[in-house]
């Protein structure tokens, strides 16, 4: 049974026709890209999955369990979690006191010694460890992105929506990223549904990729598959 499973969405705002006819799978336990050019629908769709707006119409199943018109905390108590492209720490709360409320959201019924400890453990898997005590708002955007990372993971999630994460890295620390992110599959047993610009890094490790184009699914395959498609090329790169 898909983990994640969208039905027919569509999203309009006003005049405006985000998504259309969406349909698409993600298996557990593997890691799925999300392309597509800019304006193609990709934020759009993970809003509406993770419950940040309900589409206008169709279904999204999570876990077995239709989960359409959620609001984003009840879709993430039941296993969903997500990064954004523009990072949004508590910027006066330190990095330990971040991933603590999501901790709390996870654990509400534990005592601040377990949820602490909890916290760290997280920090330390992203390696923020030593930064803990570090005030979100004076940490360069590559820990930011470690930091909303923690978070999520913070949460227990079994799938985890990441977007854009390896924006403004250097090419050795998207390398790094990307071993990460094999990582949260190989070892916490994540499923990753991920949007991404650098098609590098989706090469090497995404098992299938959705495309998005003008609010639509203009194909899903493998890495290989897609890359070497004249549609995808044509809607990158144009004629």
């Amino acid at each position: 049974m898909a983990l994640l499973e969208g039905r027919k969405i569509c999203k309009a705002f006003g005049g405006v026709q985000a998504l259309r006819q969406v349909d698409f799978v993600v298996e557990p336990g593997t890691i799925v890209g999300l392309i597509g050019p800019n304006g193609a629908g990709k934020t759009t769709l993970f809003n509406a999955v993770a419950g940040t707006f309900r589409p206008t119409s169709g279904k999204i199943i999570f876990d077995g369990a239709d989960i359409t018109g959620l609001p984003a905390n009840a879709v993430c108590r039941r296993g969903m979690a997500r990064t954004f492209q523009v990072t949004r720490p508590f910027a006066a709360m330190t990095c330990l006191e971040n991933v603590m409320v999501a901790a709390i959201n996870r654990h509400p019924e534990k005592p601040r010694s377990f949820i602490e400890s909890f916290a760290h453990e997280k920090l330390s898997f992203v390696g923020l460890d030593e930064m803990e005590g570090f005030e979100a708002r004076h940490l360069n955007v590559i820990q930011k992105k470690r930091l909303e990372m923690a978070r999520a993971l913070a949460t227990e999630p079994k799938l985890l929506m990441l977007d854009e994460v390896l924006g403004g890295l250097n090419t050795q620390e998207i390398g790094q990223a990307v071993e990460f992110i094999r990582s949260l599959r190989d070892r916490l047993g994540l499923t990753v549904l991920w949007i991404e610009h650098v098609m590098g890094a989706i090469m090497k490790a995404a098992e299938q990729v959705i495309v998005l184009d003008q609010g639509q699914v203009l194909m899903a395959g493998t890495a290989a598959e897609v890359v070497t498609d004249q549609r995808v090329v044509q809607a990158y790169l144009g004629e």
